[in-house]
């Protein structure tokens, strides 16, 4: 096998990578068009009432679902006040704070 017959095998390999993937990003188009549309007969017959502010109405899907980080903090779900108690004299002869 000579080097120009090597370039020729290894570049009907890619051309025929290329034609499977374009083939499958077809068929994935057409079934993406097909799920919109059969969603889009749903939602006619569901809620075929044709109010005028139906046209303003846009449903996006995602491909991927979106994410959202939180952090969860352990406890009873009340924050810790950061201001620091300010004592005031005399007050502990009076009445506990619950009582006022």
């Amino acid at each position: 096998m000579s080097m120009e017959e090597g370039k020729q095998a290894l570049f009907q390999r890619e051309l025929s990578k290329l034609e499977v993937v374009a083939g499958l990003r077809r068929a994935l188009d057409l079934q993406y068009r097909l799920l919109c549309q059969a969603a889009r007969a749903d939602w006619e017959r569901l809620f075929g009432s044709k109010d005028p502010a139906d046209a303003c109405v846009s449903v996006r899907v995602a491909s991927q679902p979106i994410a959202i980080q939180t952090t969860a903090i352990r406890g009873s779900g009340f924050l810790k006040s950061r201001r620091q108690p300010v004592s005031k004299p005399g007050a502990k002869d009076s009445l506990p704070r619950f009582a006022h």
